[in-house]
């Protein structure tokens, strides 16, 4: 039974036989590959059937990952049945990173039992904030203020760590990623800890999707309350945005 006839070189034709099988084996499958390219704006990918599939299942088992904090090679084991198919800075690792909504991976296991702290210039700080991404680590110090940095979702290693006395603040994207890991931090592991509030000029960006998260309004300030109301449902804030006096240098 042929679906299609091979007329040239240029021509292809579809048989009568065709749009029953596309519809009972194709379209399904069409569809996902297409909402889930729109989803994520790869657009300008060009990845095989299997990467795509991979891609789906890792959408929809990305709060597993996140709560377990996979590492690239455990991602690119159990989802492309290799250790080394999924490299850094490709198109499909960038592709992984959009769909589970966070800026990296640990390369493996063992990054998730270290805290990266940049000291501050004084060697006495006032001030202590933890930071989701690594951007703030990445750049000058600053004068009193040290700034830690654990990996996003990888906050286990938190549990050995004791609690600073003094000012301690978590900086964040505002969006459910976010919101959600420091309530968890604040509930489990440092009680005192605030969430760093952005100051004026604020930039907010549209969100790419809902807001779905859970907000204990109980473990924010009543700025941070009044902010969130701004910004939900169709609003966030990205962290290297955020202005805040303590991130001047």
């Amino acid at each position: 039974m042929e679906y299609v006839i091979i007329e040239n070189k240029k021509t292809i034709s579809k048989t009568n036989y065709y749009d029953s099988f596309y519809s009972e084996n194709l379209q399904e499958k069409f569809r996902n590959y297409s909402e889930l390219i729109e989803r994520y704006n790869l657009n300008d990918t060009n990845f095989e059937e299997s990467e795509l599939n991979a891609l789906l299942k890792i959408e929809q088992t990305r709060e597993q990952i996140l709560d377990s904090s996979k590492s690239q090679k455990e991602i690119s084991t159990l989802y492309f049945d290799s250790a080394k198919y999924l490299t850094k800075s490709s198109k499909l690792y960038n592709a992984v990173l959009s769909v589970l909504e966070i800026n990296e991976l640990p390369i493996d296991e063992h990054d998730q039992q270290y805290l990266k702290i940049l000291h501050c210039k004084s060697r006495i700080p006032k001030t202590i904030i933890l930071c989701e991404n690594d951007n703030q680590i990445k750049k000058e110090r600053l004068y009193d203020v040290e700034l830690w940095y654990v990996g996003g979702r990888n906050t286990a290693k938190l549990h050995y760590v004791i609690e600073p006395e003094i000012p301690f603040y978590y900086l964040c994207d505002w969006d459910n990623r976010g919101i959600e890991i420091y309530q968890s931090i604040k509930r489990i592991y440092f009680p005192k800890i605030e969430i760093l509030v952005p100051q004026q000029p604020i930039k907010t960006l549209d969100k790419i999707r809902e807001w779905k998260t859970e907000i204990d309004y109980s473990l924010f300030p009543k700025y941070a309350k009044e902010l969130l109301a701004k910004l939900i449902p169709e609003k966030w804030i990205e962290e290297e945005s955020i202005n805040h006096e303590l991130l001047r240098r």
